[in-house]
């Protein structure tokens, strides 16, 4: 759980959506936003906004891939005051010299000490000196919470009523599919992927499934690799990465003509294959409903509520290359 001080939770029960509309707001203005609106990570942003009314130092606590420099950075946003610094360890070891020359660039803004359970005792001195000297806001990040038995007494004193506990992607199930639909527009735009329109419903809920061991971020990262793959229209079950799909081999095996040697997942495979069928179909009529129940063989009705059901749709301004005359009787089928 986010904490703060008792007060603070206090007033978050009475009134718990204050803090989290301003934090959200905030945000917006600045082009940014957090995905989610569970009660997990509603937590979470109610925690940033008590913080965001103050300087005070703060840690967030999380497993790999959890977010844990994102919501630094969030935080550091919503007072939008000097610049942010990370310092990490992962180059090479943090000594002084780097902590100094870190804490001088982020002179009157935010220094984001990555992984502060790592850093050396002998430098904890000198963060509590940073955090009193007042002029530069000190985040820290963390796997697991300061041991008070380990932790040099002042240093976990700083992060006493500060420390903000963030949720596993499992903590957060609710958030997944808008999670989903977050990574795959932002690696369609970034690659210009403009011939994909989404996920099948068979991959979505392959992903939803999956117990990502890297949390948020190992989903961002599949649904990465899964669209440099996919040929489109939509990212499918055999885009996905192996781990996730089980390790079935490429393509779908009822073309492949034997059994393979694992097993397969019967009615996951025969889903697949009819979206795929149903998908070239209707590519290849210009998503005419008529033309391309008949190339499946299909009654009109059926496949319209097979299209339905694995909501599928056409890209935006698709066009129907048939006569105005058969685009109105297509419209009023589809009334029917």
């Amino acid at each position: 759980m986010s904490t703060a001080t008792q007060q603070d939770q206090h007033s978050h029960e009475t009134q718990p959506s204050s803090q989290t509309r301003a934090v959200r707001q905030a945000l917006v203005s600045m082009g940014s936003r957090i995905v989610g609106q569970g009660a997990a990570i509603e937590e979470v942003v109610h925690a940033i906004g008590v913080l965001s009314t103050s300087r005070a130092p703060a840690l967030f606590v999380g497993e790999p891939g959890a977010g844990k420099r994102f919501f630094a950075r969030v935080l550091h946003e919503t007072t939008a005051q000097g610049p942010l610094v990370l310092l990490s360890d992962e180059a090479a070891p943090i000594d002084a010299a780097a902590l100094r020359t870190a804490t001088e660039s982020a002179r009157g803004g935010t220094l984001v000490l990555v992984d502060i359970d790592r850093l050396a005792p002998e430098l904890s001195d000198e963060l509590v000196a940073l955090a009193n000297r007042g002029d530069t806001r000190l985040i820290a990040t963390s796997t697991a919470p300061l041991d008070p038995d380990g932790c040099h007494a002042a240093l976990c004193a700083l992060f006493a009523t500060s420390t903000v506990k963030l949720p596993t992607l499992r903590e957060r199930a609710e958030d997944i599919p808008l999670l989903i639909q977050h990574f795959f527009e932002l690696h369609a735009t970034r690659s210009r992927r403009t011939d994909l329109r989404g996920l099948s419903p068979e991959a979505i809920a392959l992903l939803e499934g999956h117990s990502f061991a890297d949390h948020v971020r190992g989903l961002d990262r599949a649904i990465d690799q899964a669209m440099a793959f996919a040929e489109g229209p939509y990212v499918t079950v055999s885009d996905l990465p192996e781990e996730i799909r089980g390790a079935k081999p490429h393509g779908s095996p009822l073309l492949l003509g034997a059994l393979p040697v694992n097993g397969l997942d019967l009615r996951a495979a025969v889903e697949e294959f009819e979206t795929r069928m149903i998908l070239q179909a209707l590519e290849r009529t210009g998503w005419n409903k008529n033309r391309a129940s008949r190339l499946l063989g299909l009654n009109r009705t059926t496949l319209v509520e097979m299209i339905k059901r694995k909501r599928l749709a056409p890209p935006l301004g698709a066009r129907k290359p048939v006569t105005a005359k058969a685009d109105a009787l297509e419209a009023l089928a589809d009334a029917e």
